[in-house]
C-alpha cells in the first residue's frame, strides 16, 4: 500500500523520529536528505569506505504498513544471522509481511534491509533501541 503525497501515517512518524534519534547520535557528517517519493537518503559529507560515494542508506517510508531502512556495508562485515540474532528479527521470507531482516550480496558492498511493520514499529523507541546501535556501527563502519 504506498503512501499517497503528504499523507502522514504511522510510519511517516517513525521514519521522523528515527532520524531524529540518528541527529541526536551528534552525527554531524551526516545529512538526511528528503528523497520524494521513498523517504530520506543518508549521505555522509565525509564519503564512504563500502564504495565509491556518499550515500550510506535510506529511511523509506513510503508504504502505509512498515518502514524500511536499507544500510550499505563493506563487502563481508556481517553475515544474516549474526543480524537476526542482534535485532532479535527473523531472516526475511518471501511475501510474509512481517518484520524482519535481509542482507542483498551487492558486487562492491553489502546491504542490509530492515523491515519494521506497524504492529512491532508502534511499539518501538528509536532512541535507546538495538536497531538504532547498529545503525550506530553501521555507520561507523561505512563512513569516513
Amino acid at each position: 500500500m504506498p503512501v499517497k503525497e503528504n499523507q502522514e501515517t504511522l510510519v511517516n512518524t517513525k521514519a521522523k523520529e528515527l532520524c531524529s534519534a540518528m541527529e541526536l547520535r551528534g552525527w554531524a557528517s551526516t545529512k538526511f536528505v528528503p528523497t520524494p517519493p521513498y523517504g530520506y537518503t543518508l549521505v555522509s559529507m565525509t564519503g564512504c569506505r563500502a564504495w565509491f560515494g556518499k550515500r550510506w542508506g535510506m529511511i523509506c517510508d513510503d508504504m502505509e504498513d512498515h518502514l524500511k531502512l536499507v544500510l550499505d556495508v563493506p563487502r563481508g562485515r556481517i553475515d544474516v544471522e549474526e543480524i537476526s540474532d542482534r535485532l532479535d528479527l527473523p531472516v526475511v521470507e518471501v511475501n510474509e509481511r512481517k518484520s524482519s531482516i535481509e542482507v542483498i550480496d551487492n558486487r562492491d558492498r553489502d546491504t542490509v534491509v530492515i523491515y519494521l511493520y506497524t504492529t512491532e514499529l508502534k511499539n518501538i523507541a528509536f532512541r535507546n533501541s538495538e536497531i538504532m546501535e547498529f545503525v550506530s556501527d553501521v555507520r561507523r563502519w561505512t563512513c569516513l
